[in-house]
């Protein structure tokens, strides 16, 4: 806050010193000598599995470089776990700390040579790390809490249930340390089966030798420092001893050059952020064997493949052979061991290839939609035919289009090497919500405004009425504004029933609706909301647990891809058809299904989902819907609902009977207020046991008359409905047929 830099470099120089003496510890380090840990018997036993299994050829060769991620099972055996308690038994009592401070205490390390044998490490002294001050040296957490793990090996496990399997994932990054050694620096996470939990997450770091395809590592809590020279503490032999302690003297003289330049200016720090974890002390040291890859890929083809993918030059290579790995880790301070066979791979190189291969399949999808969606634009020109369009069907599509344009932007950002081809992804999802879906929305939005104020208005009648038949009931029970003879006065008479002057004040309520500028704040700000209000949901859905987040995107899922039951709905309860075309409906269900079916219905995309059947069960939901929208055209908008079931139509066409005709009660007018020709009603009288039903009519009678009581021809008001759904008279709104 005060901006000094003082506690920063004093941190710093401190770090430095922690590391120079790191490095002259692990320049004085020998194989097989100041074994943290000893190596139970059957540990070493899985290890000769894991790096020396039968039938392995002595030829094969690996990948040299494996800069990617891990994904599959890992499974808790409890076999090798009592094996291990009954090699090392854990203490009756607690024992006192008894490594002080120039305590020569030996512990006995059992490693194994490259042919799978066991030895037994001599008995020497503690690492001399253990002799620093404890607020100057760097804290090594598994030597602190020794006397602890002798004594609470469940204090160390936490929360996290180890007696079940689940799943794992393990990125990893690789970076040449010599000529037959590559420094690892990497992030295991593994979850339950029933992912109930965040799960554990670990820092890993160690060693690659690019030989055998063996890797040595150390993997501790996100919020905890060991030093490098432990690593040594995992190589089987002499030989590799002296590769791995190459490779850590080089990984030191480059951390301390860092520290030096960001001391001087000419680097920045950069701060790690860390995952959601289960609280765990466990720290795990971890052995992984690549699969051998196929004989018939020749190694020299290999180099080329890993060559041009670390420096593209446009030179055609073979395939990129499977990658996939096993491995065995175990936890000394913890007391168990996890198994990991046959975990899939894939390299960094590859996510890049899929990511952008999914970024071109999703600007051509957005690309499609667009299209689609100018052509309904093309499709409904008049007011008539946007008024059949469900508002909510369109604002669905474009909701989805936003939360994808805001992902694909998002995901550009975060990953520098994803920039490009996913921000020209998130353009075309862009170009789709902001120009076309937004204002398509407010057409349909200011063309169905009258239907909104018909329905309000409807409503406030049907309020009023009740309002004072409550009143007129009210008065007769209490007798009240009665005048001489028992007569009811309205409460908005004068007395003697006369109604109000003419320039008595009344309420003139306010009405904007006519205002471009409040369609387009109702439009933008209801979006808008809707959007942050689901963020915020998405964000609670994120930090729960994973069964709560399954069954919250299904719903959501559900809902979402039900795009179409508004426009099912609102032909139902106008009667009408056609309202979108029908390229329209099926271009957009097929682009919109293609993403989720290549999420969770194809093993090889880009997340590396499993495949899922519900997925299906989606498909098949919008093609319900699809076949619903398609059968209203053909069949009719009703085919589907009961007739008592069916809310009510207006006729246009009512039975008008002969005398009105002559005297024109019931009507305001005899001539068509658009053409300003006499209308011919004589004729109905024929056909009267006819124009009770709507279906068949419109076609056989010249006159229609609208709700508010004006006659037209049929086949003028019929032109003017495509234009406009009001009155030409009053300007009412009319409803639609």
């Amino acid at each position: 806050m005060s901006g000094d830099e003082a506690p920063k470099t004093d941190h710093l120089e401190r770090t430095l010193r922690d590391l120079r003496e790191e490095s002259n510890i692990s320049g004085n380090r020998t194989f097989g000598t100041n074994v943290t840990y000893p190596m139970p018997m059957a540990v070493s036993a899985e290890l000769a599995k894991l790096f020396q299994p039968e039938g392995r050829d002595p030829r094969a060769h690996y990948y040299q470089n494996v800069t990617g991620s891990f994904k599959g099972d890992w499974k808790y055996d409890e076999e090798i776990a009592s094996r291990i308690n009954q090699e090392l038994p854990l203490p009756a009592a607690p024992q006192n700390d008894t490594t002080t401070e120039g305590d020569t205490g030996s512990k006995n390390g059992t490693t194994v040579d490259q042919d799978g044998d066991k030895k037994d490490a001599s008995d020497d002294t503690v690492s001399d790390e253990q002799d620093t001050e404890e607020d100057e040296a760097p804290v090594d957490t598994i030597e602190d809490k020794k006397p602890l793990y002798l004594e609470d090996v469940d204090k160390f496990r936490g929360s996290f249930q180890y007696n079940k399997s689940g799943s794992f994932s393990f990125n990893l990054r690789e970076t040449k340390a010599t000529e037959y050694v590559n420094w690892v620096n990497g992030n295991w996470r593994i979850r339950h089966e029933d992912n109930e939990d965040y799960g554990i997450s670990l820092s890993v770091q160690g060693v690659h030798f690019v030989h055998n395809g063996s890797f040595y590592m150390w993997g501790i809590p996100e919020d905890t420092r060991m030093s490098l020279w432990h690593i040594l503490d995992l190589m089987p032999n002499n030989a590799s001893f002296a590769l791995a302690h190459a490779a850590i003297k080089t990984q030191y003289e480059k951390r301390i050059k860092t520290i030096e330049n960001i001391i001087e200016g000419s680097e920045t720090l950069e701060y790690l952020e860390g995952t959601l974890s289960e609280a765990s002390n466990c720290h795990y040291q971890m052995y992984m064997q690549l699969g051998a890859i196929d004989p018939s890929v020749r190694s020299s083809a290999m180099k080329d493949l890993e060559r041009e993918w670390a420096a593209p030059q446009g030179i055609s290579t073979i395939k990129a052979p499977h990658l996939n790995s096993s491995l065995f880790l175990y936890s000394p301070n913890c007391r168990l061991t996890i198994g990991v066979k046959d975990a899939e791979g894939m390299k960094r190189e590859k996510f890049y290839s899929k990511a952008v291969n999914y970024a071109g399949m999703a600007g051509t999808l957005a690309f499609i939609q667009v299209f689609l969606l100018v052509r309904q634009m093309e499709y409904t020109t008049t007011p008539s035919s946007v008024s059949k369009v469900s508002y909510w069907t369109i604002a669905i599509q474009v909701f989805m289009d936003s939360y994808l344009c805001m992902l694909h932007l998002t995901t550009s950002v975060l990953v520098d090497f994803l920039f490009i081809p996913f921000v020209a992804a998130s353009f075309f999802s862009f170009v789709l919500v902001a120009i076309f879906g937004m204002r398509y929305m407010l057409v349909i939005w200011r063309i169905q405004r009258p239907e909104r104020r018909g329905r309000r208005n409807q409503a406030a009648v049907a309020a009023a009425a009740a309002a004072a038949a409550a009143a007129n009931t009210t008065n007769n029970n209490n007798g009240g504004n009665t005048e001489a003879g028992g007569a009811t006065r309205p409460a908005d008479a004068m007395p003697g029933g006369l109604p109000l002057p003419v320039t008595a004040s009344r309420p003139t309520p306010a009405d904007d609706s006519d205002n471009p500028r409040s369609d387009m704040q109702a439009i933008y700000g209801r979006f808008y909301w809707m959007l942050l209000a689901s963020l915020i949901a998405l964000y609670k859905i994120l930090v729960s647990s994973t069964r709560v987040q399954n069954v919250m995107i299904s719903i959501s899922a559900l809902c979402l891809f039900s795009f179409w039951i508004p426009q099912i709905v609102r032909n139902v309860t106008r009667g009408s058809k056609r309202g979108l075309n029908l390229w329209f409906v099926l271009g957009m269900s097929v682009t919109r299904l293609t993403l989720p079916i290549y999420f969770y219905g194809c093993p090889e995309s880009l997340m590396g989902h499993k495949p899922t059947p519900w997925i299906w069960g989606l498909v098949l939901w919008v093609a319900l819907q699809v076949g619903v929208l398609l059968l209203q055209d053909w069949l009719g908008p009703r085919f589907f609902v009961p007739k008592k079931y069916l809310p009510p139509v207006y006729d246009y066409h009512p039975i008008i009977p002969t005398g009105d005709g002559e005297s024109g009660a019931g009507h305001t007018q005899h001539d068509c207020a658009i053409c300003l020709l006499p209308i011919d009603t004589t004729s109905q009288a024929a056909g009267a046991t006819r124009l009770s039903s709507v279906v068949g009519s419109l076609g056989r009678l010249n006159y229609m008359m609208t709700p508010c009581g004006h006659l037209f021809h049929t086949d003028c008001l019929e032109k003017w409905m495509r234009i406009k759904l009001e009155c030409p008279h009053c300007r009412a709104y009319l409803p639609f047929v």
